[in-house]
Order: C-alpha cells, then sequence, then structure tokens
C-alpha cells in the first residue's frame, strides 16, 4: 500500500495557528491546559473554546499535514466503491473513499489526518495488492454527514447485511483474520475440537470485521456490556442497553472459536486455553475517543462465553453534581469529602455505578500537592495525579496487602476498590481513623446495612460509629427519553401503588416515552442514579454503639435526615425523569 501524500516534517497545529495570528499564545497555553482534563484533540478543544471555528480548522489541519481540502457536500459515491469500506470501518476510523482518480488510486476524505490508521488502510479496506490511496481532509460536521447519506439507507441489515456479504467471501486464511505473529497458535487452533468445526475466514479477514462491527456497534449503542454467548447450534449476541440485555443478529456458529481467539489475542490472553476463565482488557480507538473493554471469558459446554463491560473514558463526566444527588446528599458528600480523615463508603448491586461515584469524589478534591492513592480491580477510569494500583492475587497484591503497602507510602487519600474481608476493613478502618481520608465500597441493599456490615465482619462498633463520615447506596433506573418524551397524569392506581395519594400530583411534571427511533422505541434512553445517603451524625452514631439492628438503626437514620431510595426515586418519578415501573421494580419499599 502507498500513501499518496506530501511527506516531510509535521509542524505543530498550535505553532501554526499562532505563527499566523489565528490565536495568541495565551489562548493556545488554556487550550494545551484545557486538553488534558479532557484527552480531546487540541484542534477540537480549540473549537470548544470558541478561539477557532471548525472550518479554520480543518484549513489549518490541512496545511500542518500537507493535504488538500475536499468539499463533499454534493459527492455521490457508486455502488462499487461503497463497498470498498465497510460503515463500520469508516466510523471508526473517520474515513470514506470518494473517487477513484486512476484504477489504482482511490481518493479518501478523513476527519482525523494524524491517525496512524492511515498508514494501513489495506488492512482495513477491502481493496486489490497493491492499491494507493490519496488522502484529502474535511470538517468532521461534513464527513458525518457523508457517511450517513450513503449508510441510512441501508439501516436495519446490520451485522445480518455484514455476515451475508463475509459468506460469500473466500475461506481460506485464517492467519490474516486474528492477526501477524500468531502462526503457532493458528495452526494449533481447532487441533483438538471434538470434530467442531474450525473458524475459517476469508482473504480479507472476516472474523476481524465481526470482531470490530460487535464492539462498534456496542459503542454507538451505548451498551454498557456486550454478551457473546455460545449455545448447542448458534451464537446469541446480546448489548446490556439502559440495564436491559437485548437480543441482536448473531455470527453463524462456525465462528464461535475464531472470534473468541481473536478477542482473547486482543486481550494478549492465551487463546489455547479454553478450559479455564480468563480475564482481560482491550484498548482501541472509536471515532477518535479512547474506549477501554473489561473482558472476561468462561468456559461452557457449547463453547467459551464472552462478556465485555464497556469503559467509555471519553463519555462520563465524573462530576457529583451531574450525579442526581439531592441537594442535601450532596452537602453530605462534601463535608466528607473535605474532611482531614475519616471514611466515605458506597454501596450497591453490581452495575450500579458505585465505581463512577468513586472516581467522581476523587475527581473533587484530586490535587497535586496531596498523595492519593487506589487499589483497583480493575483500574477502570486514568486520572492524573493519583498512584493507581492493579489488584493481583496471583502476585500476592490484595486489597488488604497493597492497603497496607499505601500505609508505608505517606498517603493523604486512599481508595479501595471494594471491601472483601475483615482484613481489608480492619486495615481500612485503622487507616480512617489514623489520619488518612478513605473511600470505599461495599456489597449491601441499603446505606443502614452497610454500617452493620462492617460490625458483622468482626470490627468494633465503636470503630465503625468514629471512622465512617458518610454511606451512600444507589441503583440506577431507566431515564425517559428526552426527544419522544410527552406528559401523562397518573391513574388513581399508580398513585395507589406508590402508596401516595392525589396531593402528590400537585406540582408534578410526570411524563412516559412514546418510543422513537432515538430510543429503538423504546421510551427509555440513558441511565439515572438515585441514592440513600446517611451522615453520621451523633444519634447515628450513639445507635452504632448501642448496637440497634437494622429495623431499629433504619428509623435513626430516616429521623437524622436520610430519604430513603424509594422516598428519592419516587420524587424522579414526579420530575418526569423516571417511571413508576422502574420506581417499583428496582428500589425496596419502605418498611
Amino acid at each position: 500500500m502507498t500513501l499518496m501524500a506530501i511527506t516531510g516534517k509535521t509542524r505543530r497545529l498550535g505553532e501554526v495557528l499562532v505563527e499566523e495570528g489565528i490565536i495568541t499564545p495565551e489562548q493556545l497555553q488554556q487550550a494545551l491546559d484545557k486538553q488534558k482534563e479532557t484527552s480531546r484533540s487540541l484542534g477540537s478543544t480549540l473549537v470548544d473554546l470558541n478561539f477557532l471555528t471548525e472550518e479554520a480548522l480543518y484549513q489549518f489541519l490541512a496545511i500542518q499535514h500537507g493535504m488538500q481540502v475536499a468539499d463533499v457536500h454534493d459527492v455521490v459515491v457508486p455502488a462499487d466503491l461503497l463497498r470498498i469500506c465497510p460503515e463500520a470501518v469508516a466510523r471508526r476510523l473517520m474515513v470514506f473513499p470518494i473517487g477513484r482518480p486512476k484504477p489504482n488510486v482511490i481518493k479518501l476524505v478523513t476527519a482525523s489526518p494524524e491517525n496512524p490508521a492511515l498508514l494501513h488502510l489495506d488492512y482495513d479496506l477491502v481493496v486489490a495488492a497493491g492499491t494507493e490511496f490519496e488522502i484529502a481532509i474535511c470538517p468532521e460536521s461534513e464527513l458525518q454527514a457523508l457517511i450517513d447519506r450513503h449508510y441510512k439507507p441501508q439501516a436495519g441489515k446490520g451485522l445480518e447485511e455484514t455476515l451475508k456479504e463475509l459468506e460469500t467471501e473466500q475461506e481460506d486464511a485464517l492467519l490474516k483474520s486474528i492477526g501477524d505473529g500468531d502462526v503457532e497458535i493458528v495452526k494449533r487452533l481447532g487441533e483438538d475440537d471434538e470434530g467442531d468445526e474450525t473458524g475459517i475466514i476469508g482473504d480479507e479477514g472476516p472474523v476481524i470485521k465481526m470482531c470490530n462491527y460487535i464492539l462498534d456497534e456496542g459503542v454507538t449503542k451505548g451498551a454498557s456490556d456486550i454478551h457473546i454467548n455460545c449455545w448447542e447450534k448458534k451464537i446469541v449476541l446480546r448489548y446490556r442497553i439502559d440495564g436491559v440485555l437485548r437480543e441482536y443478529p448473531s455470527p453463524p456458529p462456525k465462528y464461535k472459536r475464531a472470534i473468541a481467539s481473536r478477542f482473547k489475542i486482543m486481550c494478549r490472553l492465551d487463546p489455547m486455553e479454553r478450559r479455564k476463565p480468563q480475564d482481560g482488557r482491550i484498548k482501541y480507538k472509536f471515532r477518535n475517543r479512547s474506549i477501554d473493554l473489561r473482558v472476561s471469558t468462561l468456559p461452557s459446554i457449547w463453547g467459551e462465553n464472552i462478556v465485555m463491560r464497556i469503559i467509555d473514558q471519553g463519555s462520563f463526566k465524573l462530576d457529583l453534581k451531574t450525579m442526581n444527588f439531592t441537594d442535601i446528599q450532596l452537602k453530605a458528600f462534601e463535608d466528607a469529602y473535605n474532611a482531614p480523615y475519616g471514611m466515605i463508603l458506597v454501596t450497591g448491586p453490581t452495575g450500579s455505578g458505585k465505581t463512577t461515584t468513586l472516581y467522581s469524589v476523587l475527581t473533587a478534591i484530586n490535587d497535586p500537592v496531596m498523595n492519593i492513592m487506589t487499589a483497583e480491580d480493575p483500574v477502570e477510569y486514568r486520572l492524573p495525579h493519583i498512584i493507581q494500583s492493579q489488584v493481583n492475587p496471583v502476585q500476592g497484591l490484595t486489597f488488604a496487602s497493597i492497603l497496607k503497602a499505601f500505609l508505608r507510602q505517606d498517603p493523604d487519600v486512599i481508595m479501595v476498590g471494594e471491601i472483601r474481608d475483615k482484613e481489608t476493613a480492619d486495615t481500612a478502618v485503622k487507616a480512617a481513623l489514623t489520619g488518612h481520608l478513605v473511600i470505599s465500597t461495599l456489597h449491601t441493599n441499603d446505606a443502614p446495612a452497610t454500617i452493620l456490615r462492617l460490625v458483622d465482619m468482626g470490627i468494633d462498633p465503636m470503630y465503625v460509629g468514629t471512622a465512617v463520615l458518610v454511606v451512600c447506596a444507589q441503583k440506577l433506573l431507566r431515564r425517559i427519553c428526552k426527544e419522544c418524551a410527552e406528559p401523562y397524569t397518573p391513574t388513581p392506581e399508580e398513585l395507589a401503588e406508590a402508596g401516595k395519594g392525589p396531593e402528590f400530583l400537585e406540582g408534578g411534571t410526570f411524563r412516559k416515552g412514546r418510543g422513537c427511533a432515538v430510543c429503538n422505541n423504546s421510551g427509555y434512553k440513558g441511565r439515572l442514579a438515585v441514592h440513600e445517603v446517611v451522615r453520621m451524625t451523633a444519634p447515628v452514631r450513639k445507635a452504632i454503639f448501642d448496637k440497634l439492628d437494622l429495623k431499629q438503626l433504619k428509623v435513626v437514620c430516616i429521623q437524622a435526615g436520610m430519604q430513603t431510595m424509594r422516598v428519592v426515586a419516587l420524587n424522579d418519578w414526579k420530575r418526569g425523569l423516571t417511571t413508576l415501573e422502574d420506581v417499583m421494580a428496582e428500589t425496596a419499599p419502605d418498611k
């Protein structure tokens, strides 16, 4: 493959803009500082700060990279040229073919001229050997419109259409599908398969395309998890979207071995180990965003079950003020994380956003003058100025052992990903009592139960009541789609189910989602956190010291100002943020 572009030393965009007098050195420095916080490109940051228009940005990117600016408003690409660039590739690499100046030359436009994948386009595009590429540049908004214009008429085909195309390709090259450098692994694949079909794939790497498509679709649909389940005669592909697993068209079952091997190699796991669970991580770029995936494989009787948790580093705003806390709850958190020492605990089921809340607290207190250390399993977000450690029991790195090591490292703030045993709990509580701010999670159903969970682990109630500053329990409800939300009035039956009278309707803005293309006709789009926060007041401490049972402790917490999760969720229903159906399904009744 030859890339037909002006080579030579690339000048830095900031230097070009300052030199041309478009921005001042002060504006450049402000953008560079902002870029460190957001991890977006410098050009996008300058546009966000209104220092530069998008049109001007791409004119200067063209100067920087020695490319021409293409006008794509009226471009119509013929079907034979469109086939060389699958939709998933176009959206992932932000490239699109717009012409064929010569028989062996394809002209493409890109909004990301700095993307290193442009040097290896023959790997992702369906082209003949020796094809050359001529690259031009155009604004991202115009490129997105160009891609939408050509692919949206085919909406609904998705993976099914992709698979039909893949099935027609010549099947002969497993090596290229899985990747260079895995010759021995590829040779061994399927040797002890007890008669199952080996995942044969074609010249252009169908399995790579399928795996990339699966990942891209998961991120595009806003899924939190991707499930690939092997059954006797089929593969089932499901995405967890807004907390609900939804099935989508799946690859043919003969590809299950090759798909599992592809994902394992992306994780740097052993593709030949099919009898034991494995955990790994994938990091890749999607539309200039950094996407992390936590990958878990599990042997089953029909093949390997794969679940991938999507962690989109660019989509989260780690800010407690945007997480649906009430004013009283937020004040309790702020007082706790501004304290010189003590313990902040967050609880909830798996997938309830506990880690996001912990990181939001860390973001609020993050300061280079402080020594902040975390023990995590796994490390989900990378934060500046913070020392982050990965738990690895095989090497003796448990939460307890890392926590003990932290105490010899002069920390100001310690985050423990999860308190799972007495040793970790004991060390964390003692750290909180000896001048450190400790932040951690537990698995319990509500906030008062979290306090008693520490006592049940063997921690002295006197230590628990003294060390803990605030406890937060949380769950995620489905958020009503903003695009199709419409007002409605709850029926008397609904009010009775909620335990409310007609007076509850006063001042309410109840809504329901009608269903639209944006929310896949579900009426929901996104998630909404609801919280239950216990502030460690004197009455609550006394209740702990007196060893009251859970029911009695809950009464004391409510008297001290705690709003139960059911009360908070019903208020969100009244505000038109979620539905009564979700409130009743996800929150426990007050007893």
